[in-house]
Order: C-alpha cells, then structure tokens, then sequence
C-alpha cells in the first residue's frame, strides 16, 4: 500500500518525480508494479467508480493536499499573468462565457464530477470549474506559450497501433501529475486518465482499446459558449471505438481550437476542430501533429506562420523531428525514446522566456486491453512505467522497451 501524501510531501514528491540519478551506476529502477512506491505514482493513481459525485468525492478526497496546493499556485498563477486577484479573474470569467451552462446540460454526469471534487477537496465549485478550463483560460487571457507533439502509427511487425503523446503544460502546474483508473460501468469501459489533481483528465485511454491524444490549437477561432477541451476528452473516452467517438467529436460544439487524435485497434483518426467546425486528417496508418494545423481549409488562418510561431514558438521543429524518429517508432513500436528526447525538443525544457515544460507522457499501445507506459514528469528525467488496469498489479501493460 501506499502512504497518504502530507502536505510536507509534495515539493519532495515533485523533486523525487523529476530527478535524474546523476551516477550512471545507478540507473533508474524497472517500472515495477502499478501501485509500487517507487515508481512515482505512489499517492497518484486514483481508483475511482460510480456515478460523477461518486468519482469527483474519491479524487477530490484523495487528493485534496495535492489539490490545495495547485490550486495555490494557479491563483498566483493568474495575478503573474493577467494581474487580476483570483476571485475577480473567476468571476470575469465565468460571467463572459457559458461554458458551465453547456458543461451542465451536455455533459452533467462530468458537471457533476467536478463539483464533487470542488467539495471533497473544500475548493470554492467555482473555482474548480474555471481551473478544469485550462484552454479556455488561455484563449480568454489572449495568451497561450505551451505546446504538445502527437505521434501514432501501425508497427511494421504486428497488427498493433501504438498512440502516445507529450502535454506540455505551464511550469506552475509541474508536480500536481496524477493517474485516474475509473471502472466502467457497463456502458462505458474502463479508463486510464493522465491528469493534474483537481482536473478531470488531459489524455488517455480505455479498456475497450480506445485512446485520445490532443494538441491545442490556438490559431483556430475559439467561442465564448460550447464544450471545453477536458470534457470533450473524458466523453470521447467514453466511447468504446473510433468510429463513434469520431461521430461525437464532429457533432458537439467546441470552446476552443484542439486537434484530437482517437485511435483503436483498426487504425488512427485525426480532427482539427474549433467553434467554427472541423476538418478531418487523411486516412493513415501514421500521424504527427504538434501546435499548428496541417489541414484546416482556411490558408489565412492555418498558413499565418508568424502567428503560429508567437503562440507555439517550437511547434514546427517538434513536428520535424517527429516525422524524423516516425520510422524508428514504425519498426519498434517503442514511443518512450523520441518522447524522451530533449535534444531536438520533441520533450519541451523550460527556457527563460517560456515558462512551460512537458508535463507527462505516455505510451498506448492498442492491444485488448491496452498496454500503458507513462512518465509522470519531464520524460527525458522520469522513470517511465507501467500502468495496470487493476489495483492488483500491472495487468495489460507493457515491458520496458529493449
């Protein structure tokens, strides 16, 4: 079992999180167990089940120091940034979008999820809502520095596809990194759900074989009314293939500029989505993206390289260096090597005019069930593991790569 974090733990477990042995002799441990303390996510791995106030009590409970503290800095967060106190921030925001009005009525079991952890953890409700608004706050500040790559393929020597990402996140939220296993309940499946504490997820994957990858898209129009990104996630990992979370993805309204990447078993989808439509990637059994649109129809928004370059500066060189480490992904079907690479900056390292760092990584390799690798930090200096579909042990997941 894993102790409890305290509040005295959490810069502690941050540091443990992120460090590198400086010693080749002693290299990281193998991933072990999925509940092991070693491993980084003993405290962060949340087993959650039943309706949404049943899963947000369980987050918000267990997590509620963890939760405490990010929620301290992304207060501070919002005076660096905008220079308005928190509570007036909240309230603008709220009173100038009705993204809760849509959360509430397209998706209440979610709505009622994040009010649950809002309560467990003793956070003002709405508080919680406008911080599970992370995109949206980015395109309602007008400012946005941060960044995700995106690469899935067929693996040349199996009938697998493997999706992974890195989430590229403000340096203020690094070591709020968690894991959600929710348990399915008949008509969803089960899933495994990277998140920060306090959010309702940022990526992931089911046990039905489906994943969900994203990119922001800050260029693409966004709206003041429609779904956030973090539902519109947790409702495509909903669905149990890629044909139907395809048909959910083209039918909601979407907040904010995002390019969702789903995947199963019988291939890769790709949509570039925003408040004024979609546009669907072309059928293949390969796909790179990072922060900029490689097929919306408007040139005068998608071809605005300076634009582009001012919100997501590295986006072009991380797509080049994914479609140059695409073959090596191809014949191995190991993702954990080119996310981890900071040297072409596919894993984003803070910089003093970009204050984002990759927050996570992760693996999916769409086997029945899947298999999941994660890293719960800067990739390049975490230990990757394995994440089980079970509290039992690592069932379903991957070995280390060779």
């Amino acid at each position: 079992m894993c102790p409890a974090l305290k509040p005295d733990d959490r810069k502690e477990r941050a540091a443990v999180m992120s460090a590198t042995p400086e010693d080749p002799a002693h290299p990281p441990a193998a991933p072990g167990p999925s509940d092991s303390p070693g491993n980084g996510l003993c405290g962060r791995l949340i087993d959650m089940s039943g309706d949404g106030a049943s899963r947000g009590a369980a987050h918000g409970e267990e997590l509620r120091d963890l939760i405490a503290d990010s929620l301290d800095r992304w207060r501070a967060d919002i005076g660096r940034r905008t220079g308005d106190g928190p509570r007036a921030y909240v309230r603008a925001f709220l009173a100038s979008t009705g993204f809760v009005k849509t959360i509430a009525s397209a998706s209440p079991d979610l709505y009622q999820e994040v009010l649950a952890i809002a309560a467990a953890s003793n956070q003002p409700a709405d508080d919680m809502l406008v911080y599970n608004m992370m995109d949206e706050q980015w395109r309602f500040d007008r400012k946005s520095n941060t960044g995700c790559s995106v690469i899935g393929t067929a693996v040349r020597n199996g009938p697998d596809f493997v999706l992974g990402q890195n989430m590229d996140l403000p340096l203020s939220m690094d070591g709020s990194q968690a894991v959600l296993r929710i348990a399915g309940d008949g008509r969803r499946p089960d899933q495994l759900v990277l998140t920060a504490a306090g959010l309702i997820g940022l990526l992931g994957v089911n046990a039905a074989g489906l994943a969900c990858c994203v990119n922001t898209l800050g260029i693409l129009p966004a709206a003041a009314t429609g779904m956030p990104v973090a539902f519109i996630v947790r409702e495509v990992l909903g669905h149990r293939d890629a044909v139907t979370a395809a048909g959910y993805l083209t039918s909601v309204p979407h907040a904010s500029g995002q390019h969702y990447a789903i995947a199963d078993r019988h291939g890769l989808h790709s949509y570039e989505c925003s408040a004024r439509g979609w546009a669907a990637g072309p059928r293949r059994d390969e796909l790179v993206h990072t922060n900029h649109p490689l097929w919306w129809p408007d040139e005068s928004i998608a071809g605005d390289v300076a634009a582009v370059r001012q919100i997501s500066p590295t986006t072009y060189q991380r797509l080049q260096a994914l479609r140059a480490g695409l073959d090596r992904v191809r014949a191995s079907g190991d993702l954990e090597t080119l996310l981890s690479s900071s040297s072409d900056g596919v894993c984003v390292l803070p910089t003093p005019e970009r204050a984002s760092a990759t927050f996570c990584s992760a693996e999916f390799t769409l086997t029945s069930p899947p298999a999941v690798r994660v890293a719960l930090g800067r990739p390049d200096r975490t230990v990757w593991t394995n994440l089980g579909w079970t509290n039992s042990g690592p069932a379903g997941a991957a070995p280390p790569p060779p």
